[in-house]
């Protein structure tokens, strides 16, 4: 069975802000946005304090403009990742290769 992943909530937290000043967006703004009572809950995730709800990921990814691999692991780090027709063996193969460069790329171990 394949090990979940573990995430780094730091780096997260450093890319979100990183991608809000991109966007030369406030934490108001961003707030406002996601519909929070306070902008304690962006400060606590851009802190690495604690990590955005799905929903909330998904609504940010929309307002930056970014997608999951910028969140998680930085535009720097993105891993390339590309689809090709091949027989189910080479195919799995390939999904295990993506799997190991996926898991370097979060920080987790692969295997």
């Amino acid at each position: 069975m394949i090990n979940r992943p573990e995430y780094d909530a730091k780096l997260i937290g450093h890319n979100l802000k990183r991608l809000r000043l991109a966007k030369k967006l406030t934490v108001e703004e961003v707030r406002r946005y996601l519909g929070l009572g306070s902008v304690q809950a962006v400060y606590k995730y851009e802190a690495g304090k604690s990590y955005p709800p799905s929903d909330a990921i998904f609504a940010l990814m929309q307002l930056y403009e970014a997608d999951i691999y910028d969140i998680l692991c930085g535009c720097d780090q993105r891993p390339g990742i590309t689809i090709v027709q091949m027989t189910q063996g080479r195919q799995w193969k390939k999904m295990k290769t993506y799997y190991f460069i996926y898991r370097k790329c979060i920080g987790g171990k692969a295997g």
